[in-house]
């Protein structure tokens, strides 16, 4: 696994660049009908044993041991930039703030292309993600509650199409790699490194075309080492963060709509 780490990590789990990102976001406009997205993210927690003298630090909420698995996703189901390992008993938005993925996110390292116009209107490069995660400009989630009028809905609906990639990614990854069907056996250490390796040959096999058939959901379960990351409560870049949202909203409804968006909300 070391040597899947270090020889086939810099080819199919490389730094992405702005020209990786761009080329994300043509993908996911030409396959999702999304513009200006440059990947989808979610967190799983990945099932381990009860490490050694841990105490409650890897014991997450649904009462197991894991360590977390936050991915964004490109649009053919290949992991363009991963963070591994940090302890399960933390909340999504912990993992996310305090792992070198959302640092780099915050910081604006990150590398995403400069703002682009989205039908008359110039809007950031974005990454898809869901209520797990807080609102932000370049980092769009769908709008919350049951009874939403029309227009929000359909960009619920364009939004969680486009989002399947990242879950049918950690679907595929599931389902070719068994070892994520149990709790991992071995330190952390190893688990970290195993989960790795996993990402990487998958992305390598995604680069020659070796797709499996999906569910549309994944198929992934909750038997499976894969877990939902917990919600937590919205903070920071509402007001802007809400705004992008809203000029997306617009776009999905006008100039942007596509001829079955209607009947899947109904």
């Amino acid at each position: 696994m070391t040597e899947i780490c270090d020889k086939l990590g810099p080819i199919y789990l490389k730094k992405p660049t702005m020209e990786d990102w761009i080329k994300n976001e043509s993908g996911f406009n030409a396959k999702w009908n999304y513009p200006n997205a440059c990947g989808a993210m979610d967190g799983k927690h990945v099932r381990i044993r009860a490490p050694a003298f841990s105490g409650s630090n890897n014991y997450n909420y649904k009462n197991f041991y894991s360590i977390v698995l936050l991915a964004i996703v490109g649009p053919d189901y290949q992991f363009t930039a991963v963070d591994i390992g940090s302890s399960g008993s933390q909340s999504d938005g912990g993992v996310f703030a305090r792992s070198p993925l959302g640092a780099s996110f915050e910081s604006g390292t990150l590398g995403l292309p400069p703002p682009k116009a989205v039908g008359e209107k110039l809007l950031p490069h974005v990454i898809l993600s869901d209520d797990a995660f807080s609102l932000k400009p370049n980092l769009m989630k769908p709008y919350p509650g049951k009874f939403l009028p029309a227009n929000q809905r359909i960009f619920n609906y364009r939004m969680s199409r486009a989002r399947m990639t990242v879950e049918n990614s950690f679907g595929i990854l599931s389902a070719r790699w068994r070892i994520f069907h149990v709790p991992i056996q071995a330190d952390i250490e190893l688990v970290k490194l195993i989960v790795r390796a996993a990402v990487i040959l998958h992305n390598f096999l995604i680069s020659k075309n070796e797709m499996m058939e999906i569910a549309a959901d994944g198929p992934h379960n909750e038997n499976q080492a894969f877990q939902d990351l917990s919600q937590q409560e919205i903070s920071g870049g509402i007001l802007s963060g809400s705004q992008v949202r809203d000029e997306f909203c617009n776009f999905f409804n006008g100039e942007g709509s596509v001829s079955w968006q209607n009947m899947s909300i109904i």
